[in-house]
């Protein structure tokens, strides 16, 4: 629980994934006069100090020891512009911006404390999502233990060298299952099932499957073992998904585009100095 946090957070934009964090950690007990939004589109929440712009907030004398970046990696030039002259030696720096490495980010923010790149994903609004870390610097690693187990299971890295992979694969992980369930919904429904029925069932299957999964310990393999029977109705299906591979090749391509992708806007930020 958050109600002990001492600190004060400003969130640099609060779009989807900032603002699931921070929607989180309001109900799992941080105070909201314990928060900062700058961001020209979010909505204001309620009790939560909003502002438009980062000169908004240097005008109202608003001040924050820990200050996260949630807005596109597009922008970091800009904003590390306006923000730099308010990061001290005090000032925990946050980022979920993919692409942006900690030396990218500690050549932007040099006087910082420490700087934490966070790599959570949708489910952290519902306190189960999956949150990777890696940090530089003398963080505060009891708060910032505390306010990313609130989003779920948190995995720590030594540095962040993986995170453009891990981004592809947890961060954009969920819109990849979605686009699952909704493909299979589909299916169901070209088949001849009702379109309610098919999402339906196909949100229960994936759910339930994921559920045993987790509860029962065993890898896939075993439990796919104790589903299919050799010439049955699962083993039929699972032919045409395991024919020549094609399954693996696609989601290695998946992934693979998504982590490019975020070495772009990487190269994208550091030419917009």
């Amino acid at each position: 629980m958050l109600n002990g946090f001492s600190g004060r957070i400003l969130l640099v934009g609060c779009g989807n994934m900032a603002g699931a964090m921070l929607d989180r950690w309001l109900a799992a007990g941080l105070a909201a006069d314990r928060a900062v939004v700058v961001d020209p589109i979010a909505a204001p929440r309620e009790q939560i100090a909003h502002y438009k712009t980062l000169a908004e907030w240097n005008a109202a004398g608003e001040t924050a020891d820990w200050i996260m970046l949630g807005m596109k990696p597009q922008q970091l030039g800009d904003v590390a512009a306006e923000l730099a002259p308010h990061v001290s030696d005090q000032t925990h720096l946050l980022s979920i911006l993919a692409g942006v490495s900690l030396t990218d980010l500690a050549d932007r923010f040099p006087t910082t404390r420490a700087i934490v790149r966070v790599l959570p994903n949708l489910a952290a609004r519902i306190g189960a999502g999956v949150t990777a870390l890696a940090s530089m610097g003398n963080a505060d690693q009891a708060t910032v233990t505390a306010l990313m187990e609130t989003l779920g299971d948190v995995i720590s890295l030594n540095d962040d060298s993986s995170m453009d992979l891990i981004t592809a694969f947890t961060g954009s992980g969920p819109a990849f299952v979605f686009r699952f369930i909704e493909s299979y919904a589909a299916a169901g429904e070209r088949l001849g099932l009702p379109s309610a029925d098919a999402l339906r069932f196909a949100n229960a299957t994936f759910a339930g499957a994921s559920a045993l999964l987790d509860d029962s310990g065993e890898k896939p393999g075993t439990l796919i073992s104790q589903v299919a029977s050799q010439g049955g109705t699962t083993q039929a299906g699972l032919d045409v998904l395991d024919s020549d591979g094609q399954l693996a090749a696609l989601l290695t391509n998946v992934l693979r585009a998504a982590r490019d992708r975020g070495r772009e806007l990487a190269d994208i930020a550091r030419g917009a100095a």
